[in-house]
């Protein structure tokens, strides 16, 4: 990600330059897919719908994933909304449906 948050830029060693991957306001939380194909990042900052996208680096498209806008309110942290990819890189997001429930987990590991 560039300074100014503007562009999600990828480095090529080979090539010893930067590429411009996306051109976006505030792209946030860019995660690689776990087979090292494609980048999924947010833009929760400037679109109501919080979108989650991807960008594969074969075709270089940009795919929208999906809105969280539907799955109630989002935990806000230090640096926004943070959302991240399950090991099957299916889309997580911390979600914040109120501050007076509190649950623990009480297990016994062999």
């Amino acid at each position: 990600m560039t300074l100014d948050f503007q562009k999600l830029v990828l480095y090529s060693f080979a090539q010893q330059k930067w590429e411009n991957l996306v051109t976006m306001t505030q792209p946030a939380y860019p995660a690689w897919s776990h087979d090292g194909k494609c980048v999924y990042f947010a833009n929760p900052y400037m679109d109501p719908k919080e979108p989650v996208y991807r960008i594969c680096l074969s075709d270089r498209n940009l795919e929208h994933i999906v809105d969280l806008s539907d799955a109630g309110r989002l935990a806000e942290g230090r640096f926004g909304r943070w959302t991240g990819l399950a090991p099957d890189d299916s889309i997580l997001a911390t979600r914040d449906i109120s501050i007076e429930e509190i649950y623990a987990l009480h297990t016994r590991f062999p």
